[in-house]
Order: structure tokens, then C-alpha cells, then sequence
């Protein structure tokens, strides 16, 4: 009888012990990440980058901004943290009309960045420049590059000429989160056709691909911290190090960017990890907890800590858990949710 009850007992738990092992629905998942881990940062960027264009005009209202600067350097790294915490991730409306370019053009291996922004100051001299204008030129002037080099730099354009493009580029970021918050909440958007178990003509055939195209983007963002904003500065020694090569460097923002980068990336896999079992998702969270840990050592000066021997294990350090992370999600986290990887933004450079 014991015997019996205990196959029963077996037998009636059976079946939940194999449902911690189904992998979650695509569909479900996708639209969890969506709107708990992706939209509250897409909107949090919409509003930082409202309220950085708001600054420059009312600092511009006098024609100079130089008064202002203090503020319009606290709106830009609030800014700039926004864009920090989502640059990683392709999926859905960031990826039409170059808006990620527009936002953050890099790697800058031409100096473009600085002839855009000699044509836009040269196009400023004659008037307020239009969102035409702003839209019709590379995209290496239209977002934070450029705007950080007004405000931590100097030329020879005059004062109104730079507040003219100091608004144009502020009011050219605000419009870009703004469009892309709005597509993904449209009723005909991405957003809502997976809600109805529905793909969509331009981002994802199906709520499968929506999941791992979602997953392609952490993973790959990983990447994207140590292959374009750790190991270009880096260089093959310390001899070689390349401190300018760092995103940021005029703004003092290289180690920031990536601390607000990595602590982003986290948060994504925390997300994806709370469907997936425990033992899984606590394997992966000490990964990303220890990613985050060696990140947070990595010091202000990052470029002169990579040409210091000593000081250069931080960021070897820093780089080596990255890829510990990665390398979880690729081989424990994501086959555990039943979620292929496929090709990133990165993938053939």
C-alpha cells in the first residue's frame, strides 16, 4: 500500500517536475521582455532626451549657451545614460531609418563627426536649422558625438551658431525616441501584433523569432561592451593602448557607459532568466552579477589605465567576465528557454 501511494505520489508530480523543463511560449516571453525590461528604459530615454532638448532652448535664448553649460552637461550625460541602458537592442523600431546611428555614431575612425559638425555649424550661420536640415546630413552630426563635442569642446563658430546646432542636434534625439516609443505602442505596431500571436512584416516573421532576436541582442551586446568599448582602447599591450579610442573620452563617460551598459545587459537577462528554471537562472545571475562586479571597477581614466601595466588587469579582468556571462546565456540560459541565437549587429565585422 505505502508502495503505491508512493507511486501515485511520484506520478502526480510527474508531470510539474517535466513542466520546469518545457520551455516557456515564445510569444508570452517576448511580449514579458517588451514591456518589463524594454519599454521602461525606451521611455525613460524619450523623456531624458525631452528634457535635454528642453534645456537647450531655454539656454539658447539668448543666443548663448555658455551660461547654461553646467546644466546642459547634466542633461546630456542623463541623456546619454538613457541611450546607454538600450543601445544593445535591434529589435523592433530602432532598427529603421538608421536611428541608432543617428543616435550614437561609432566607431568615429574618420573624424566624421567633426566634418559634420563644421557643414551644420556652416549651415547654422544663416538661421535656425530645420529638422530637414538635421536629417539631411550624415548621420555622424545628428546625435550625442556631435553634441558632446559642443559642449566640451571649441571652435570658431560663434555663439549663435553653436546654440543653433546645440538645439537642432538636442531636438533631432528627442524626435528619434519619441518616434521609436510611439511605434512600438502603436495598435498596428510590433507590440501589439505579438499580442495577437502575430509576427510582423518588418521586425520578426513570428513570436519565435521575436524571442530570439531579443535573446541575439543581449548576447551580442555583450559583445558589443568588450569589442567597441573595451578592447579598441586596450590595444594588443599596454604600449599600444589607444585612450581616445574610448566612447566618451571628452566627457569623461568611457567607464561610465559601460558600467550603465553592463547593469542594463543584467537586468535583460534577469528577465529572460525569471522563465527559465532556477538552477539555470541562478547560474546565470552569478555570472552577470560577477560581469557587473569586475565592471565596476573599471576606473574613470579607462584609456590611461590601459596603457598602465598594473592598472590594466582592470580591465583584462573586466573583459574575461563579459564573456563568461556570454558565454552562460549562449550555452545554459537560452537552451534552457527553447530560444535559437541567431546573427547580431556585430556578427561579420
Amino acid at each position: 500500500m505505502r508502495l503505491g501511494l508512493a507511486v501515485i505520489a511520484m506520478l502526480s508530480t510527474a508531470p510539474a517536475a517535466l513542466a520546469l523543463t518545457e520551455p516557456p511560449p515564445p510569444g508570452p516571453l517576448a511580449i514579458g521582455i517588451i514591456e518589463t525590461y524594454l519599454m521602461p528604459r525606451y521611455e525613460s530615454f524619450q523623456r531624458s532626451t525631452a528634457d535635454q532638448a528642453k534645456a537647450w532652448g531655454e539656454a539658447c535664448a539668448d543666443g548663448d549657451f555658455a551660461p547654461d553649460l553646467k546644466t546642459l552637461r547634466e542633461r546630456y550625460a542623463a541623456a546619454a545614460d538613457g541611450w546607454a541602458t538600450i543601445e544593445h537592442v535591434t529589435t523592433g523600431p530602432m532598427s529603421v531609418g538608421l536611428r541608432a546611428d543617428r543616435i550614437f555614431f561609432a566607431p568615429d575612425r574618420r573624424n566624421v563627426v567633426a566634418k559634420s559638425l563644421a557643414e551644420l555649424e556652416g549651415r547654422a550661420k544663416n538661421g535656425d536649422i530645420s529638422v530637414e536640415t538635421i536629417q539631411g546630413v550624415s548621420v555622424a552630426g545628428q546625435g550625442f558625438p556631435a553634441l558632446e563635442r559642443l559642449l566640451y569642446e571649441t571652435d570658431d563658430a560663434d555663439a549663435k551658431t553653436r546654440c543653433r546646432v546645440g538645439v537642432a542636434i538636442a531636438g533631432n534625439l528627442a524626435s528619434i525616441a519619441s518616434g521609436v516609443v510611439d511605434e512600438w505602442r502603436s495598435d498596428t505596431g510590433p507590440l501589439a501584433r505579438l499580442k495577437k500571436g502575430e509576427g510582423d512584416p518588418v521586425h520578426f516573421a513570428d513570436p519565435a523569432q521575436a524571442a530570439a532576436r531579443l535573446m541575439t541582442d543581449l548576447a551580442g551586446g555583450i559583445q558589443r561592451v568588450n569589442d567597441l568599448k573595451i578592447l579598441p582602447v586596450m590595444g594588443g599591450a599596454p604600449d599600444m593602448a589607444r585612450p581616445k579610442a574610448a566612447e566618451g573620452w571628452r566627457s569623461g563617460r568611457s567607464a561610465r557607459a559601460i558600467k550603465v551598459s553592463t547593469a542594463s545587459l543584467a537586468a535583460m537577462a534577469k528577465a529572460f532568466a525569471a522563465a527559465a528554471p532556477k538552477d539555470v537562472a541562478a547560474v546565470d545571475g552569478k555570472a552577470f552579477a560577477a560581469a557587473e562586479a569586475a565592471v565596476a571597477k573599471l576606473p574613470d581614466d579607462l584609456g590611461d589605465a590601459a596603457a598602465d601595466p598594473k592598472r590594466r588587469k582592470t580591465l583584462e579582468a573586466a573583459v574575461a567576465a563579459l564573456k563568461v556571462a556570454q558565454n552562460d546565456l549562449v550555452k545554459n540560459l537560452a537552451p534552457a528557454l527553447g530560444v535559437p541565437l541567431g546573427f547580431n549587429a556585430l556578427d561579420g565585422d
